[in-house]
């Protein structure tokens, strides 16, 4: 009976930990608002991507500023100048995380509608231009309106609601994986075969999240050629995503390695001693 209890105890941890990795890993870098910005944050040096949301942002923002009508042929033609040159702008790279913290905070309220679309507010970028746009035509344009671009459908967006559940059960999954494992090993006859199904389990769960996330961030990348911002950000986002989830599929592979090398060096001392037991008798 300690034998069945053990294997499921074991079991229930290596079950636990697949589904506790993403958990964590959402609640860390999805959810949380500062993971938010730092997972997309290199968007920012993307060139094709940056080119997209300029032209979004220059079919707005002229109209959108203000302009005199007299003024506003020559502001069209210093908007696309200076489109061009607004990633060198100093206020850019704080702009463009103030953009995903407006957009995570607009894609994540609960007052937002189920059937919106995943959005990106480029209020903070059109500032940029609207403050450089008014100092070429010499003119005060006032604040930056709001400018949101859609880049995914109403049912990616869901997928948010289900990030958040998943995410809100990361510590009690983690939690629920370590006592599980805690009564594995408390159950078991033998430890060193405790340690030796949990680094094999472990080992399997790594290469199932390292194959999923390969899946995904090729179905992703895929989805990104049509020079839209809503087709660039699907091809960048997912690869995105991979490169900062693998690092965790790589700690859960370590995991699995040191639990398995913990089963050959306690097998290892077990029958050492059990040889010298018999040379004793």
């Amino acid at each position: 009976m300690r034998t069945v209890l053990s294997a499921l105890s074991v079991l229930l941890a290596v079950v636990l930990t697949a589904a506790a990795v993403p958990s964590l890993w959402l609640e860390r870098n999805v959810v949380d608002e500062g993971g938010f910005v730092r997972l997309l944050s290199p968007l920012r040096s993307d060139t094709e991507f940056q080119s997209a949301l300029g032209s979004a942002l220059a079919s707005t923002v002229v109209s959108a500023s203000g302009t005199p009508g007299a003024a506003r042929g020559e502001a069209s033609r210093l908007t696309e100048g200076l489109v061009r040159g607004i990633t060198s702008d100093p206020g850019f790279p704080g702009a463009w995380d103030d953009t995903l913290r407006e957009s995570h905070r607009l894609n994540f309220s609960p007052d937002t509608a189920s059937t919106s679309a995943f959005t990106l507010q480029l209020r903070p970028l059109a500032g940029i231009l609207l403050k450089r746009l008014g100092a070429g035509l010499g003119l005060s344009l006032g604040d930056a309106p709001d400018i949101e671009v859609p880049v995914g459908t109403a049912q990616q967006r869901s997928w948010l609601t289900v990030m958040q559940s998943a995410a809100s059960l990361a510590v009690p999954l983690t939690l629920g994986a370590v006592l599980a494992f805690v009564l594995g090993l408390l159950f078991a006859r033998r430890r060193d075969v405790a340690f030796g199904w949990l680094g094999a389990g472990l080992l399997l769960v790594a290469a199932a999240l390292g194959a999923a996330v390969f899946l995904g961030s090729t179905l992703a990348g895929g989805q990104g050629g049509g020079g839209t911002v809503a087709s660039v950000f699907a091809g960048r986002v997912g690869p995105l995503f991979a490169d900062a989830f693998m690092p965790w599929v790589a700690a859960v592979a370590i995991l699995g390695a040191v639990c398995l090398g913990l089963s050959i060096a306690l097998g290892a001392r077990r029958r050492r001693a059990s040889r010298a037991g018999s040379m004793g008798a």
